[in-house]
């Protein structure tokens, strides 16, 4: 992803037009204050020493004036119509990429990091959106400048502008190449900011267990180390460009002296010395605008380098050639989907109002099975699809229209149990708020009880269980639950279970249980995923055609009384 392409629907073309127009204009006012400056004072020392009274400083002194304030008041306005342009830009840019990441498939979206991702959406985003009003502008002015006191040098001396003009391109040599070498730093920097943040986000949230395991130094050395690198990559980027300073104030020396030598030479078109001087102001004032183009073209770098990172948030969903999202009730397939112990692959169909459950010890790959169901775990081999679309490659928005995944730590936002609700159904009133409640035997939780960081106020079964509640008001064509009655005593999960299904009534439900928890079912599921059976060496199941009651596993019987698979 280009950075002019990223902000070609983002930015303030007008207001931008307007900022590099005021920039050039107060360059321009700059310098030619400093060359009329420096002539007018020369002029006024050479008039004392030869006494010529015709001579008035009137005028010269009344345009420095009007320079001067034209200056001034030319950069405040442009700094004013740079700030709205990149307040603008930001906005707009933010809001789209926000809109993007919806258009995510839920593996893409599961792929970017905490710190990561809120690197794109602030850093990322505001380096992008500073792009126009804070690199194209003053690159607009400088570039102006020196266009125009090169014409002027020019008309002055054919000699004195060529070789000035030499001494220029040397110098916007060496400041591209300045930038090119801070560019890899500046890169290693960012790399390192988003992993402290990452980091910082993961502890933060493990706090009471990193505290009860007396392992807060360790936490602490890997935000330092992170934080370390990032400092040094910054450090290493300061020195280039300290170097690019030190090389273009050498090149600024060895111009205003050729200009010297040049201009004050004899031959037919030497100059007076005031107007020597103004020529050698009017370099130095160029140089100093040049000196700033390391530092410009790093940013220019690092915006780029920024919207590289910010593509995959900002490609409309027809870039990425998205399959179309599934309409009416989906059907939920599996084909050839690996096991976790190398056992022969599963293929399954899951439609609704169908209960099928998954089974199997821990580590058999229960939630890692529902993981790749829900698109959000990739397959090494095998497919999902939802519909006709493979679940991984649909936007996450289209997945959401179809399926929830309810994980067995499910996330809980730091706010009460209302704002956490509603987060499913932001138009559901208190009323249907507490009914998912009651539905998942929590009637008597307040909607206005905080539930502190990740849930931490609120108990283990209390957290997995609002969580299902939040999944229910969704009202979900499919939905896949993973261990929803681990923490819970008997009568609380046998409820739940009942509770669910009258909730759910036209949905199809995915429940992933241990084998002793089985027997809180309130009848017979329809299909039965059994990933202890599916490890040994054993042919694929077929499950979506099986009557209502079958539990079938490779080597189970199946309808008909023939067995499944090979000896």
């Amino acid at each position: 992803m280009n950075a002019w392409k990223l902000l070609r629907h983002s930015m303030p073309r007008r207001d931008l037009a307007v900022a590099i127009a005021l920039a050039a204009a107060a360059e321009l006012s700059a310098a030619a204050l400093l060359g009329l400056s420096g002539w007018f004072l020369t002029t006024c020392a050479l008039v004392t020493l030869l006494a010529n009274t015709t001579w008035s400083w009137m005028y010269p002194s009344g345009t420095v004036r009007a320079l001067a304030l034209l200056r001034t008041s030319l950069r405040y306005l442009e700094r004013l119509v740079s700030h709205r342009v990149v307040l603008a830009t930001t906005v707009t840019l933010r809001g789209r990429l926000v809109r993007g990441a919806g258009e995510l498939s839920a593996r893409e979206l599961r792929a970017q990091r905490d710190g990561t991702l809120l690197a794109r959406l602030t850093t990322d985003v505001e380096t992008v959106a500073g792009l126009p009003a804070q690199v194209v502008a003053p690159l607009a002015g400088c570039a102006v400048t020196a266009v125009l006191v090169e014409a002027l040098l020019l008309q002055a001396g054919p000699t004195l502008g060529a070789a000035e003009l030499g001494v220029f391109a040397g110098g916007t040599w060496w400041a591209v190449r300045t930038g090119r070498r801070a560019r890899r730093h500046l890169a290693s920097a960012a790399a390192a900011r988003a992993g402290a943040r990452t980091d910082l986000i993961a502890a933060r949230t493990a706090f009471n267990e990193l505290r009860c395991l007396d392992a807060m130094p360790q936490a602490r050395g890997v935000v330092a180390t992170a934080l370390e690198g990032e400092e040094a990559a910054a450090a290493a980027a300061a020195a280039e460009q300290r170097t690019g300073r030190l090389g273009l104030r050498l090149l600024a020396a060895l111009g205003q002296g050729l200009a010297l030598l040049l201009a004050l030479q004899a031959g037919a078109w030497a100059q007076p010395v005031a107007d020597v001087i103004g020529e050698v102001l009017l370099l130095a004032a160029v140089w100093d605008l040049l000196e700033r183009l390391p530092q410009l073209l790093q940013e220019l770098a690092a915006a780029q380098d920024a919207a590289a990172r910010l593509g995959p948030l900002a490609a409309p969903a027809a870039d990425r050639q998205l399959p179309a999202p599934t309409r009416g009730s989906p059907v939920l397939t599996a084909v050839d989907l690996p096991t976790a112990n190398g056992g022969r692959p599963l293929s399954f169909t899951v439609r609704a109002p169908r209960l099928v459950v998954v089974t199997g010890p821990n580590g058999s790959g229960k939630s890692t099975l529902l993981g790749q169901l829900a698109g959000r775990v990739p397959t090494t081999s095998g497919q999902v699809r939802l519909g006709a679309a493979p679940v991984a490659d649909l936007p996450a928005e289209a997945v959401a229209d179809g399926l929830t995944l309810v994980e067995a730590d499910d996330w809980l936002a730091d706010t009460t149990v209302s704002a956490n609700l509603c987060l499913a159904a932001p138009l559901a009133d208190p009323e249907q708020l507490r009914g998912a409640l009651a539905t998942v035997g929590l009637g008597a939780l307040r909607l206005d009880t905080p539930v502190g960081p990740a849930g931490r106020a609120l108990s283990q079964g209390q957290r997995r269980r609002l969580a299902i509640a939040r999944a229910i008001l969704r009202r979900p064509r499919i939905l896949l639950l993973d261990e929803p009655t681990a923490g819970l005593d008997r009568p609380t999960a046998e409820a739940l279970l009942r509770e669910l299904r009258r909730a759910l009534p036209d949905s199809a439900l995915v429940l992933a249980l241990q084998d002793q928890d089985l027997a809180l079912l309130p009848g017979r599921p329809d299909v039965t995923v059994d990933l202890a059976g599916a490890t040994a060496p054993q042919p694929a199941c077929g499950i979506g055609g099986f009557p209502r009651g079958a539990r079938v596993a490779p080597g189970r019987t199946g309808p008909g009384g023939g067995r499944r698979g090979g000896p």
